[in-house]
């Protein structure tokens, strides 16, 4: 037995006291956003911002031809970006379901300047279609009907991607009105 003399390091280390301190200094470096600061305040910046708040009822049933809009539901995932409202109003082939959707553009184009984003929603817009460049609303906005039934505005605006999108019958005939709702939402970010 005399020959049999174990290494100090095989046997298991006492429990110190330094853990606690170290635990305690991580702690505070995360929740004060010093390890990861531009997702800390990003993800805070996002989580204040309500998109259901970015349009009323009001101003929806004017494009839902005075029928009854219902409340608008969050289906938001903050932790990804993105946050967004649904409206929805009538029934079977009358349905239509608004939504307003509000885009952090580092997650949407990884990697890409504002200037660039820019350049890449302008240039999305297809000769010969109904797409259009909307004017004078934030750093760059378009309108893009995709089918008789689905349509879609979309801006860079104060460092958000902001789009409404209605999906319904004869969608893409109600540019104007959905041009106006994504100005009046714009204005409320």
């Amino acid at each position: 037995m005399d020959n049999l003399k174990l290494s100090p390091l095989c046997h298991p280390p006492k429990p110190r006291l330094r853990l606690a301190p170290a635990l305690l200094l991580g702690m505070a470096l995360v929740v004060t956003g010093t390890l990861s600061p531009g997702l800390v305040g990003t993800v805070s910046a996002q989580q204040t911002l309500n998109p259901c708040a970015l349009l009323t009822v009001d101003e929806i049933e004017a494009l839902a031809s005075n029928q009854t809009v219902a409340a608008g539901v969050s289906g938001s995932l903050p932790d990804r970006g993105y946050l967004a409202c649904r409206y929805g109003w009538g029934e079977g082939v009358g349905r239509f379901k608004l939504d307003v959707v509000v885009h952090e553009p580092s997650r949407m184009f990884p990697g890409m300047s504002p200037e660039q984003i820019k350049q890449r929603l302008v240039e999305s817009v297809r000769a010969g279609t109904g797409d259009a460049v909307i004017p004078d609303l934030g750093e760059a906005a378009v309108f893009k009907p995709a089918s008789p039934v689905y349509a879609t505005a979309a801006a860079l605006v104060k460092g958000h991607i902001l789009e409404v999108y209605l999906d319904g019958a004869f969608a893409q005939e109600k540019k104007d009105q959905i041009v106006g709702l994504l100005k009046t939402a714009a204005s409320r970010l």
